[in-house]
């Protein structure tokens, strides 16, 4: 299948490029800096909010990856990461209506609940969550991502694209999550409140790859949004003594007396059967 990728030189796109590769697609990939992409893949470098430019990459394309996008809140640049993640993902939506792609699998993320980087410190309302939970975020990187969901859906009404998003937890490489979970079981200050508000989640990339490749061979139409997770935390604490210190408001609906994760795949994995695979190793923190 030919399949266009955006943000192939970030650090999951490394990895769903690469994944995409060695499932036999014909990929080609946009960035906006040049790089080393795997052989075969043909990279066009430029700006995702010019839609000519996207037009001509995508051209022949059945599917695509939509992961270009600043990937969080940034110091005093907050226009302009909404901007390039809202103009950026409406032009890439347009381009691939108007090439007649079949399916579009991108990348939300799990800060739309309101629990990543809103400044006011914000509590689920229950866990796990699913995607039925309210977004009650209050900063401009989860807005950007809410539209861009809006976006999606409003383009599915449209045209005959089926439009897939991944609220994605913290996602990184093996070796990312194990220095991080090291850190914050560790005692790290500076980190220890910055796991407590991404609810103790993560997402090995080479699972957040898998589901989007299975997702672009899948028959889905119209709009879909899916949260996937690791089934459990990197934390050592159990996730009820967690929650009880960190977000003691939050509804526990379920057994958290082990380290499950507060965040419900369960949508995802009765639509697509994918579970993860990858999960850090609790001997190693």
């Amino acid at each position: 299948m030919k399949v266009l990728i955006t943000g192939a030189l970030g650090l999951l796109g490394k990895v769903a490029t690469q994944k995409l590769v060695d499932e036999g697609h014909d990929v080609t990939a946009i960035d906006r800096i040049d790089g080393d992409v795997p052989d075969g893949v043909q990279l066009h470098v430029g700006d995702i909010e010019d839609l000519d430019f996207v037009r001509g990459a995508i051209r022949g394309a059945e599917a695509v990856v939509h992961l270009a996008a600043i990937p969080s809140p940034q110091p005093n640049r907050e226009y302009e990461v909404f901007r390039n993640n809202v103009l950026g993902g409406f032009t890439v939506f347009n381009a691939a209506a108007d090439a007649g792609c079949r399916i579009v699998a991108y990348a939300s993320s799990l800060s739309a609940y309101g629990t990543a980087w809103s400044p006011k410190w914000t509590s689920p309302l229950y866990v796990p969550i699913d995607e039925s939970h309210p977004l009650i975020y209050s900063e401009s990187y989860a807005l950007s991502k809410e539209v861009n969901e809006l976006t999606a859906l409003e383009w599915s009404r449209r045209c005959d694209t089926a439009y897939v998003g991944f609220r994605f937890p913290n996602t990184n490489t093996p070796e990312g999550l194990l220095d991080f979970a090291r850190q914050i079981n560790g005692g790290d200050p500076d980190l220890v409140q910055t796991d407590a508000k991404i609810l103790w989640a993560y997402l090995d990339a080479r699972d957040a790859a898998a589901a989007l490749e299975l997702t672009i061979r899948s028959d889905l139409k119209g709009a879909h949004i899916f949260n996937i997770a690791a089934p459990d935390t990197n934390h050592l604490t159990p996730t009820a003594e967690l929650f009880a210190q960190f977000h003691p408001t939050t509804e526990l609906r379920g057994d958290f007396s082990g380290h499950q994760s507060p965040v419900s795949s369960e949508h995802w994995l009765k639509t697509m059967g994918y579970a993860p695979k990858y999960f850090l190793d609790r001997s190693a923190l």
